[in-house]
């Protein structure tokens, strides 16, 4: 049987928000069994905490944002990225500000702050939601969709009105392993003509040459790009990271064509529906079915402590 994982320990960083451009500082917390990702704003009288689940969706602008109660966390998909690609099920996230530290623009370096906090085993079973029936999400210009299969896949396509990025295409069997070395390191982009128009609009007030690829007429203008499709990689690493709102793993192959946070989210939204409709006491549907036993190999990524 696959257990439920927590934090072995107590781990902090520090940041600056991507959006806001505030110093913020981030603790990560061993959380009980069944208790799934959980904001605390800190900073906050009585320090309210939000659910991360579709319910609690209420921004999609440039990033993800949770909100509950008229208090939000802004752009937390890079770290719930982190928390699906390492397997981490109940995690208390405190916070002295409205916003996920950028660090880099990647996950990375929250796959190492995971990394040294370690992993513990709950003795309580991990369930996994398999899609039975194929959705989709369409608009005039992109799509998403999810079919069935016996693992999680992923097939990202995106089409850049630049001639030295053109069409970017990956496609990933998501393993633990390959999400460390091959989608973590994947930095968020932006391009040099939109900056003035996102900060007249308060986005992207932190960004700069250290957490984002920035992208000029010419091309990238800070530095070599971690991989050659590093921007539709980074794709990959956001859906990742809003498909783990769901709070449990999915297995299903996601095939997406100009996608984004709003499409990303919909999904989430439409699978949610589904997991709605069902009895309480079923564990089936027409479209998903819950397992509560590993459907991935297991992978060495991580070291887990004995129970």
């Amino acid at each position: 049987m696959s257990h439920q994982r927590t934090l072995q320990r107590i781990v902090t960083c520090e940041g600056t928000g991507l959006h806001t451009g505030r110093p913020v500082t981030m603790a990560l917390r061993p959380a009980p069994s069944n208790s799934g990702v959980v904001f605390k704003r800190i900073d906050l009288p009585l320090a309210p905490t939000i659910e991360a689940i579709p319910a609690h969706i209420v921004d999609v602008n440039h990033a993800t944002t949770i909100g509950k109660d008229g208090v939000k966390v802004r752009t937390i998909e890079h770290l719930m990225a982190a928390f699906a690609g390492t397997g981490l099920d109940n995690v208390l996230i405190e916070l002295d500000g409205s916003e996920v530290p950028a660090m880099d623009g990647s996950a990375a370096p929250f796959v190492e702050l995971i990394r040294a906090a370690g992993l513990k085993r709950q003795m309580v079973a991990r369930t996994y939601l398999k899609i039975k029936e194929r959705v989709v999400i369409e608009t005039e210009r992109s799509s998403i969709q999810i079919v069935p299969s016996e693992r999680l896949q992923v097939i990202y396509t995106m089409r850049f009105d630049h001639p030295a990025l053109g069409d970017q295409s990956v496609a990933f069997d998501i393993t633990r392993e390959r999400f460390a070395e091959e989608i973590a390191s994947c930095r968020t982009y932006g391009f040099l003509k939109d900056i003035k128009e996102l900060h007249r609009r308060n986005l992207g007030l932190g960004g700069s040459f250290d957490n984002a690829i920035v992208i000029g007429d010419g091309g990238v203008l800070n530095g070599d790009l971690r991989f050659r499709d590093e921007l539709v990689r980074h794709k990959v690493l956001d859906l990742l990271g809003d498909l783990y709102l769901l709070g449990r793993p999915v297995v299903g192959t996601i095939i997406a064509h100009g996608a984004g946070h709003h499409l990303h989210t919909r999904l989430v939204r439409e699978i949610q529906h589904h997991l709605d409709l069902e009895h309480p006491a079923s564990v089936r549907s027409g479209v998903i079915e819950r397992w509560a036993r590993p459907l991935l190999q297991p992978e060495r990524s991580l070291e887990v402590a004995p129970s």
